[in-house]
């Protein structure tokens, strides 16, 4: 089968895939098909079709990656993941409460912590979550994968510089590994990590590791490891059916989708987090609901009040002119679209010209990152933004 033939395939299973896959970088590696998404929405809406649409021989020669920005350990800690979004119930309330109490007192009472459970179960937002605290409480954290740490690694090596790798790991006050069973079969990257480990442990650094199987189910990692992860505390976490609903509502809150019984009864059907989330994208890409706030015209009210604000045309803002006062008008006008109007991405795109949703995506992450950055801004976006709804 060769490339177009596979494409074909998809968009018959989804109308929306001619569009959506042009975003892609597609290319065949390893005799599979590699999908390159240029984010996460398309990621996992590929990841979603390809599960549910497509047939079992179809799926095994496709693979789908997010297209990665170069990023050092810490700096991998995404801040959406918190301990307060986190959601406790039966299955996972024991594996919170261990890494809570080894935030409390690292290195002291739990070392290391070891987290395993299937995939989508919540082992990396807690993994993150706590990391996220940690560094709050001025702790050195890094955050990884045991695949970008293998990685690294090899890039250190073949620079001379993995003295440089080895103080790097070595004076953290916090280390988070992830997916600790792609150290399966790199014995270099064991042994380093093995003695990196060590130092850790005997400088009383917390460690907390997760996996998707027990320790002893860890094929081709040696027995010294195996040893070291079991002498600490292991902890399985599980997706029961209350939580999992708790989740289903919170990530259809978060997505302004209303919590209808036939999207929950979709949802619910659900094998994983990752899975919800990835048919609640799907959702939204697909029939992004309206969240009735506002009526018809908000669009155009938002845009004159901004242009108003900035002594801009609405013309200006609808236009390609780039200068920095537009470009900053026009993210802030697309923001406040998303929020106090009932629009879908694909329509505010539309009313701003643009060939698709992508570039709303875009403003609206920028903005949002720069509320982060910068406090002046963020109070005039805050201020902007309750000022239009007034006015709507």
């Amino acid at each position: 089968m060769n490339i177009q033939t596979l494409i074909n395939r998809i968009k018959s299973a989804d109308a929306h895939a001619q569009r959506f896959l042009k975003m892609f970088e597609i290319r065949q590696e390893g005799g599979k098909f590699l999908f390159i998404a240029p984010g996460p929405d398309y990621r996992e809406w590929l990841e979603t079709l390809v599960r549910n649409f497509l047939e079992e021989e179809l799926r095994g020669l496709i693979e789908v990656r997010e297209r990665k920005q170069e990023r050092a350990g810490g700096e991998l800690l995404n801040p959406r993941y918190r301990l307060e979004n986190f959601i406790v119930g039966e299955g996972n309330r024991l594996a919170y409460r261990v890494v809570l109490e080894a935030l409390e007192r690292p290195g002291e009472l739990y070392n290391p912590v070891f987290v395993y459970g299937s995939v989508g179960t919540g082992k990396t937002h807690l993994l993150q979550a706590v990391g996220n605290e940690a560094r709050k409480r001025g702790l050195r954290v890094i955050y990884t994968s045991a695949g970008d740490f293998a990685s690294e690694m090899v890039s250190y090596l073949r620079e001379g510089r993995i003295n440089e790798f080895r103080e790097k790991y070595k004076r953290v006050d916090m280390l988070l590994i992830d997916d600790v069973q792609f150290l399966a079969g790199k014995e270099r990257t064991q042994i380093e990590f093995f003695n990196i480990f060590n130092t850790l442990y005997l400088r009383e650094s917390q460690v907390i590791l997760a996996s998707d199987r027990h320790p002893r189910e860890l094929e081709d990692v040696s027995d010294r490891l195996i040893s070291r992860f079991e002498g600490g505390v292991l902890v399985e976490i599980e997706l029961d059916e209350k939580t999992k609903l708790r989740i289903i509502k919170e990530k259809l809150k978060e997505n302004d989708i209303p919590p209808r019984e036939e999207y929950v009864e979709l949802l619910m059907g659900a094998r994983n987090v990752r899975e919800i989330e990835g048919k609640v994208k799907l959702i939204k890409l697909k029939a992004p609901q309206p969240r009735e706030r506002k009526r018809k015209g908000t669009l155009e009210k938002i845009l004159e009040f901004v242009a108003l604000y900035y002594a801009l045309s609405p013309e200006e803002l609808l236009s390609d002119k780039r200068t920095r006062r537009v470009s900053e008008a026009k993210q802030i006008a697309m923001y406040l679209c998303r929020k106090l109007s009932s629009a879908s991405l694909i329509e505010i795109a539309r009313f701003f010209r643009k060939k698709d949703h992508t570039t709303v995506i875009h403003a609206i992450r920028k903005v949002e990152e720069r509320k982060k950055k910068d406090r002046k801004f963020g109070h005039l976006v805050s201020f902007l933004e309750k000022q239009a709804n007034a006015k709507l």
